[in-house]
């Protein structure tokens, strides 16, 4: 009895925290104890405890408690009258001795294990049309049992786990008459089987079915049929015809496989149900974007600030995938980088559009139609006048900048601009007025007419780098714009943060959208997109998951997934990505890593090899195309790899194999820490945004627009009076 089972025995202590830990920790990475003495110690400690909660109270001697194990015997009401059959023969003296005990739960499970076993290789020599099991497998097994022991013909029927008195009187249970066999009852359930010859003044006994005849032959076999998946094969193995060396499979090695577990994919079906759901809610809100690998011209005739109608157009990139726009799936939280930290190209263009909009001023038409915030040059001389705050001609407080279409501090109660906190000589600094006080004049009135004219244009915010125009809601509509029609100016509203969207900014000024490098694992750019992955995951995932179990599984598609984003983020980050690409290419790793760490099991290991490497080769270079990102490829395939090392179950061939993988599941842990480390402070602290050659590692130019789709140019200049010049 080792020191776990004595601690347990004597006094029941309990494991300390540090030491239960540890003990998970090691049984986690497969570096615990011998499994069969964990087994043991488990069985042992159930079995006490068991006994400890079943048996207080019961006085030592009583004929209740086993005289084995302590628990309490159960007493069986629809015990059949094999008892009964023997009181007849048993005389008086007899009949007071205890009857003989039953066999173990640990005999009968082994028993039943057997009959299974016959029964499934009977079935697979053989098929019976209209059987659901074949003849002399599980009923010949019963009856060759029968020839042996008699009274074990009713063991499937009135075995129970624990004795009972010999004496107790067992109850009948009476039936409808259609039930008992007077007509057949309706629809698909089976008359119940009648009284047996042995058990006389029994009605019928509402027992289970053993024949079976209802279950589909085709169900049965499978059932019998399913294997368990070992190290070394799965789908892919049986599909590339790998071949086994029959002298490394000793039997400690034996014994190390058949103590694997066999899970169930939780995991790979509801990652997969995620997906289907995210997919069609996001299409069925968003709408899908033009089909195509180029772009479409959107046009329409609107209605535009000078109150003319004029033919404006927008461009929109086409999708390959048939999905949402690019905008729409940076809106539901795909991978770009501007969400995610403070760019400092992305300001500096944004600057260009606020050093245009410091230099404007209300233009206001002649005719009193209205008026608009624009730069001197979109406002006509011969039908309108601009309004401009100057030198000669100062504004309130003697301010230069100014002045804006409905609003002047001298007229806003809240925020009010009074000492000390009055409103800055820059009106791309001033707040939003949330109340105004219109003046007291006529429509006539030259005098502050910027407060009574109509506004013809608030402010929209449009694309994907942060443009913001003044402009009517007809036009940005067609632009597919946020339009707020409660601002004065582009200073005044967040335009990164329309775009972004989901949870705003803490400061509205600094992204700090992280989570989008796993957000973006649950998001597809379309249909095609989405079959691909559902079809890797419900044939190489799930059969891998049956292997490593769902936390295992969900460990290395999160971790290499999130990694492969941090990625392509930090190498490419003005790129729009959606998908698990990188995920599955840490889940195709396992693979490789699989058949690594097992290579001793394989006549032709390096045969195994190239079969995983050559998929994983071509789709590497697949992903010098465009609408691929091979940086997110790379890195979630090199973390995988890592990953699977550490997490991936194996098999030891002698204890120096047994050093070398624990010594490898420890430098894989700390070098794939160390990586995701340096990724983060790249991305953070000492951003690539000048990366002009880590394009052609994730699309190769062809062609002079091959690969146009993405690009994202930040190399513009002010959006801002785009319309007017």
């Amino acid at each position: 009895m080792d020191k776990r089972q004595m601690s347990v025995a004597s006094g029941g202590k309990k494991m300390t925290v540090g030491k239960r830990m540890k003990l998970s920790i090691a049984e986690f990475f497969g570096l615990d104890d011998d499994e069969e003495d964990k087994i043991g110690r488990r069985w042992d400690n159930r079995r006490m405890r068991i006994a400890g909660s079943i048996g207080k109270g019961i006085k030592e001697g009583s004929s209740d408690v086993d005289a084995v194990d302590g628990t309490k015997r159960i007493r069986d009401p629809l015990r059949i009258s094999r008892q009964e059959s023997r009181l007849s023969t048993m005389t008086t003296g007899s009949m007071a001795q205890r009857g003989q005990r039953k066999k173990s739960v640990l005999q009968m499970t082994m028993k039943g294990i057997s009959n299974l076993s016959n029964a499934r290789r009977d079935v697979r020599k053989k098929s019976y049309p209209g059987q659901s099991f074949a003849p002399g497998s599980v009923s010949g097994t019963i009856q060759e049992d029968t020839t042996r022991r008699p009274d074990d013909a009713f063991s499937l029927v009135d075995d129970v786990f624990y004795d009972e008195h010999p004496t107790a009187p067992r109850p009948t249970i009476k039936v409808k008459p259609e039930l008992a066999g007077e007509g057949s009852a309706p629809g698909w359930r089976r008359r119940p089987p009648q009284a047996l010859p042995s058990t006389p003044g029994v009605d019928v006994t509402d027992g289970p079915d053993f024949g079976l005849s209802r279950i589909k032959e085709k169900v049965v076999q499978t059932a019998m049929q399913r294997e368990k998946r070992t190290v070394g094969m799965g789908i892919l193995g049986k599909m590339s015809r790998r071949r086994l060396r029959s002298a490394v499979l000793t039997k400690d090695v034996k014994k190390q496989l058949s103590n694997l577990d066999d899970h169930r994919p939780y995991f790979t079906y509801w990652v997969t149900f995620v997906h289907i759901v995210v997919f069609i809610v996001s299409v069925s809100v968003y709408g899908i974007a033009p089909i195509g690998v180029s772009t479409t011209e959107e046009s329409a005739d609107v209605r535009m600030p000078n109150l003319a109608i004029q033919r404006e157009t927008h461009l929109e990139r086409d999708n390959l995938w048939i999905g949402p726009r690019q905008a729409d799936l940076i809106h539901l939280g795909a991978k770009y980088s501007p969400c995610m930290r403070v760019d400092d190209n992305l300001n500096k263009v944004i600057g260009y559009d606020r050093s245009d909009e410091r230099g404007s001023a209300c233009c206001i038409r002649n005719d009193g139609s209205g008026c608009v915030q624009t730069v001197k040059s979109g406002c006509s001389d011969i039908l309108s006048r601009w309004d401009k705050w100057s030198k000669d001609d100062k504004g309130p407080g003697g301010r230069t900048s100014g002045t804006v279409c409905g609003q002047d501090p001298q007229y806003c109660n809240n925020p009010s601009s009074t000492p000390p906190f009055e409103w800055p000589d820059d009106i791309t600094k001033w707040p939003l007025c949330k109340s105004t006080a219109k003046p007291n004049q006529s429509m006539a009135s030259i005098t502050d007419q910027h407060m009574n004219c109509e506004l013809l244009g608030r402010p929209c915010c449009f694309g994907i780098q942060g443009e913001c125009i003044i402009t009517t809601r007809e036009h940005c509509d067609l632009k597919r714009g946020f339009f707020h029609s409660d601002a004065f100016l582009c200073s005044q509203v967040h335009c990164m943060e329309d775009i972004c969207g989901m949870i705003p900014f803490v400061d509205s000024e600094s992204p700090d959208q992280f989570y989008r490098l796993w957000t973006s694992l649950f998001l597809h750019g379309g249909v095609i997109h989405l079959l691909i992955s559902v079809f890797f995951q419900m044939w190489i995932m799930r059969d891998l998951e049956k292997l490593m179990g769902a936390i295992r599984i969900s460990i290395i598609f999160l971790g290499s997934g999130i990694a492969g984003n941090l990625g392509s983020c930090t190498f490419i980050p003005y790129q729009v990505e959606a998908g698990p690409s990188g995920a599955h290419y840490g889940i195709a790793a396992c693979l490789l890593v699989e058949v690594l760490q097992s290579y001793q099991l394989y006549k032709e290991p390096w045969r195994a090899v190239l079969k995983i490497l050559i998929p994983i080769i071509f789709f590497f270079l697949l992903g010098l195309f465009p609408w691929f990102d091979n940086w997110a490829h790379l890195f979630g395939f090199l973390f995988g790899f890592m990953l699977a090392f550490a997490l991936v179950p194996y098999v030891s061939f002698g204890e120096f194999d047994r050093r070398r993988k624990i010594i490898s599941i420890l430098v894989c842990l700390g070098l794939s820490v160390g990586i995701f480390t340096i990724l983060v402070i790249i991305f953070y602290v000492a951003p690539l945004t000048e990366c002009k050659f880590c394009i052609y590692f994730n699309c190769i130019p062809l062609t002079a627009d091959f690969c146009d789709n993405m690009a994202v140019d930040l190399d513009r200049n002010s959006t801002y009076s785009i319309h007017y010049f």
